[in-house]
């Protein structure tokens, strides 16, 4: 008798942990450079932390308003010899502006020239397992019509090449699905940064928030797509000049604000500039602000907290954006290891 109860209890508990919707999910990356030409750093990255699947940006595409067509740009060099992960998502951007000014009767040629670009890109990669294509765009209410189009119709056609579509998911769209509308594809990835109001000087920072991501994250939410995760591991400054948003300032940090000759820091990564110079190829006048807007280990461990009650999986890939050198100086692979945990964590 005690034999049995214990063969009951230990099929009991091996079925509540196969149950159990938090599980560790995959790391993959994006590539977000026009060459993929990864140095001996970012491989060893790459294999220390497991990867098998990079998220690689093929190309832009933008309204050309001269021509009154959408055309593809920053489109990526591959050299022959790359020690590139097994899988690989082409990732296309296309701006919302494409989608409010093409012509609906125009979206299928439209379709078929961005499948066809992206085929022709594929052949630099001849190993490479292709089984996704990734379409990034923060549609609108005016854009949702043709853009929901294009992904219908790009579905089918990968449907007939065995594979996938997904697409990035902004909060607000995950938060009003009703509002948004769910886009016709197999899989989506929620884009957890770019979460505050770049252009205010007041908003703390604009890369990651949790205090901001806390709005749109509630405990089991649904959604009819299953969802990735994305994360950011990178930084930038945030030029200031009377009062407005002038440029990015991409990968600054502090170690760059050193010289109090030139910058005078003042409160919550802010700096004032205090003699005109130059800065990463820009040039600053006095009286210049900058707010720095580093994303911190323990702002990203907050968020994947958010996350994982938010959005339990058993199987998800977490994607780091993006891959680089700086992010392999700055973010460890113990830290994203550390990530990666928390959603298998059971508390």
């Amino acid at each position: 008798m005690r034999l049995a109860i214990y063969f009951i209890l230990l099929i009991s508990f091996f079925s509540c942990d196969d149950a159990s919707p938090y599980a560790t999910p995959e790391i993959a990356f994006y590539h977000w450079k026009n060459e993929v030409n990864l140095t001996p750093s970012e491989t060893d990255y790459l294999q220390n932390l497991a990867v098998k699947k990079l998220y690689l940006r093929f190309f832009d595409v933008d309204w050309d308003a001269e021509h009154q067509e959408p055309v593809p740009l920053s489109i990526i060099t591959i050299p022959t010899s790359q020690n590139l992960p097994s899988i690989i998502i082409p990732t296309v951007f296309i701006t919302n502006r494409t989608f409010l000014e093409i012509k609906n009767m125009d979206i299928e040629n439209f379709t078929e020239k961005v499948l066809s670009k992206i085929n022709t890109i594929h052949k630099a990669l001849p190993d490479a397992q292709i089984p996704e294509i990734q379409i990034d765009c923060d549609w609108s209410g005016k854009s949702k019509e043709n853009y929901f189009l294009f992904l219908k119709i790009l579905k089918e056609q990968l449907k007939k090449e065995k594979k996938k579509l997904s697409v990035t998911i902004r909060l607000h769209q995950l938060k009003y699905p009703e509002k948004t509308g769910i886009p016709p594809a197999d899989r989506g990835a929620l884009m957890c940064y770019n979460v505050g109001d770049l252009q205010k000087w007041d908003t703390q920072n604009s890369i990651l928030d949790d205090k901001i991501t806390s709005t749109y994250l509630a405990n089991n939410m649904t959604y009819p797509l299953p969802l990735d995760i994305a994360l950011p591991v990178f930084q930038w400054g945030v030029l200031f000049r009377d009062g407005t948003m002038i440029k990015l300032l991409n990968q600054l940090n502090a170690s760059m604000l050193s010289d109090q000759e030139f910058y005078s820091p003042t409160t919550n990564n802010r700096y004032s500039v205090l003699r005109s110079t130059y800065l990463k190829g820009h040039y600053l006048y006095l009286d210049d602000q900058i707010r720095l807007e580093p994303v911190s280990l323990s702002t990203l461990k907050i968020v994947s907290q958010q996350l994982k009650y938010a959005l339990p999986s058993k199987k998800r890939n977490l994607i780091f954006y993006h891959l680089d050198s700086l992010t392999v100086a700055n973010y460890p692979v113990s830290e994203i290891k550390e990530i990666q945990r928390i959603f298998g964590k059971v508390n």
